[in-house]
């Protein structure tokens, strides 16, 4: 039971940093992924299973307010939720270096995955454009990948706590 709650807060967090706190984290406009990094510190933290249930639970509540095609961030988030689960046994997720390393190759498994699904289905890019980087999207990534320290501290600070009241 206290798994179930502590998943649940967990969800909660992570949809109130990406979807009501973001506007608030960006910088001229470009807002960090939050969740990506949630699902990376869940995987990385708690292991290969944990990190996909998050990643497509995440994932579809996204798609949920997206207008994209229905099923993509799920899709994405669940493999990154798995590959950051394999590397939790190999690395420490308390260090920075290993924290900006692991968010950005799931930045990059994002874009490309993206990319590859909008390639295969273009009707529903609108206006993205696969496999083109644009400055927007560099600046993004670059954003992403410098507050994921200040995000995995809070992840840590809330499981933390969790731990002790739950």
């Amino acid at each position: 039971m206290r798994k179930i709650i502590y998943y649940a807060l967990f969800y909660a967090l992570c949809c109130l940093l990406q979807f009501f706190f973001g506007q608030y984290i960006n910088f001229h406009g470009i807002f960090p992924n939050c969740i990506m990094i949630a699902v990376v510190y869940m995987g990385l933290s708690r292991g290969k299973l944990s990190g996909e249930v998050m990643g497509f639970l995440l994932g579809i509540t996204w798609d949920a307010f997206s207008t994209d095609v229905f099923g993509v961030r799920a899709i994405m988030f669940t493999l990154i939720g798995y590959f950051s689960g394999m590397m939790n046994k190999d690395f420490d997720k308390d260090h920075v270096f290993t924290q900006i390393t692991a968010v950005f190759l799931a930045n990059m498994i994002y874009w490309i995955g993206f990319s590859l699904i909008y390639y295969i289905i273009p009707e529903g890019s609108g206006s993205y454009k696969p496999f083109v980087i644009t400055m927007q999207g560099s600046l993004k990534i670059a954003l992403t990948v410098a507050i994921a320290p200040l995000i995995f501290y809070i992840l840590n600070s809330a499981a933390r706590f969790a731990r002790r009241h739950i």
